[in-house]
């Protein structure tokens, strides 16, 4: 079946018209603030072309041509995340409070697990999984920059573990693995590679995600789910599934401009190009009946041995949010903050935890020296000896080595710049 004709199934030939005409025009560009960086008024004098989002607090719209935000030194400090301005309605609706448990199922690249760890004040307990190791270890380095502490990032395949859930998290995202259709304006690689019997196979995987998702509910519990796609069968034939084989409720989506909801599941939005400053997207927030008790979160430090050369040992040490089932956290890439590792006698705070700490102590760098440390080269800067973390704009970069008036860079190699970083604003 051709991609128009599919979408028969709910729209009319006109809106589907409207619809693929979208598909020719330029994507629309967001990121959403950190506020623990940078105030909405200090974004505002830096890049004041930037436009509010229409529904999310914290979220703004802007021009590539006017701004190339992921090329600025605001972005490498974690005072902002790039995120779909669609997709960045999931965390907002679903609207996890301080405190709670929250799992991100599909989780990277990572912008509504951020999105959520801000809502949540860094407080609480989120679960951040994405099957893909390479995705998930982008993720981490997203959590990282950003300065999340909350967060325990998993790659795991959740059907050999989620029994071990049941009844566990206070708010659940599934950003279900989808078609893509939403994203025909972004990618002709989607468009090309879009097939309706990959939409099937695709709502099948969804049903499956969407009921283990379910179990894992507390009672008055949440469940937002979502995909990039505007295929019915991966949409509300998903919701109405869960509807059909579970005592699950559907919350209505609060209204704003540039939905569109279909008359049998009004409680559920769709998001198009040619209605929303965004791609494409389908939002749902489903409720378990119920109570919701409040969580018990009690956070406690935890050490890992890694096993270097010969006889060397390097000892790493985190702070894990909350206990897991069953010992989870052990098989987690990262069970929560990590703050320090020890090889000898030598402790090494850790580049997370310097994007997590203020700035109060750090040794602030010149534009020049940013340069020069975002690049892994040393520094020559009079100040006290031993470990530093250093910081730009009273916001931290990262750790260096003091010996001497020499710094020692320790910013992580993966992130090493090749080209200067952009200080124009």
């Amino acid at each position: 079946m051709e991609f128009e004709k599919s979408l028969e199934k709910y729209l009319s030939k006109e809106q589907i018209s409207i619809l693929v005409a979208s598909f020719s025009e330029a994507e629309k560009k967001a990121i959403y603030l950190n506020t623990n960086k940078l105030s909405n008024e200090s974004l505002i004098k830096l890049f004041p072309k930037l436009k509010s989002h229409p529904v999310v607090p914290n979220g703004y719209l802007y021009e590539k041509n006017e701004y190339e935000l992921g090329k600025k030194i605001y972005h490498e400090l974690g005072a902002y995340y790039i995120q779909e301005p669609s997709a960045m309605l999931v965390a907002h609706f679903l609207d996890a409070k301080p405190g709670e448990i929250v799992l991100d199922l599909c989780a990277a690249p990572g912008g509504k697990t951020i999105q959520t760890a801000l809502k949540m004040q860094n407080q609480g307990l989120i679960i951040a999984n994405d099957l893909s190791k390479s995705r998930a270890n982008i993720l981490l380095s997203n959590i990282e920059r950003m300065g999340i502490s909350n967060t325990i990032v998993t790659s795991l395949d959740f059907k050999n573990y989620y029994q071990k859930f049941a009844g566990f998290f206070d708010k659940i995202i599934l950003d279900a693995p989808c078609s893509g259709s939403g994203m025909f304006r972004k990618s002709d690689e989607m468009k090309s590679d879009w097939t309706y019997e990959k939409v099937l196979k695709n709502a099948a995987i969804q049903k499956e995600l969407i009921l283990m998702c379910y179990s894992m509910l507390k009672e008055g519990g949440k469940l937002v789910y979502s995909t990039c796609s505007y295929s019915y069968e991966e949409d509300e034939e998903v919701v109405d599934f869960l509807l059909q084989n579970s005592d699950a409720k559907l919350e209505k989506i609060p209204s704003f401009k540039g939905e569109f909801r279909t008359e049998n599941f009004s409680e559920t939005v769709h998001l198009f190009p040619s209605n929303f400053e965004g791609e494409g997207h389908y939002i749902a927030l489903i409720k378990k009946p119920g109570i919701l008790q409040s969580s018990k979160i009690s956070p406690f430090e935890v050490k890992r041995v890694i096993q270097g050369k010969g006889n060397s040992k390097e000892i790493q040490k985190f702070l894990v949010p909350s206990k897991l089932p069953s010992n989870f956290e052990e098989l987690a890439l990262r069970p929560g903050l990590f703050l320090s590792s020890q090889i000898g006698d030598k402790f090494v705070p850790s580049h997370h935890y310097s994007h997590v700490t203020n700035s109060d102590n750090s040794i602030e760098l010149t534009k020049e020296e940013v340069v020069k440390y975002l690049k892994g080269e040393t520094i020559n800067k009079k100040c006290p000896n031993g470990y530093q973390f250093v910081s730009f704009m009273a916001m931290n970069l990262g750790v260096v080595y003091s010996i001497n008036g020499i710094l020692k860079n320790y910013y992580p190699k993966g992130l090493r710049f090749s080209a200067s970083v952009d200080f124009n604003f």
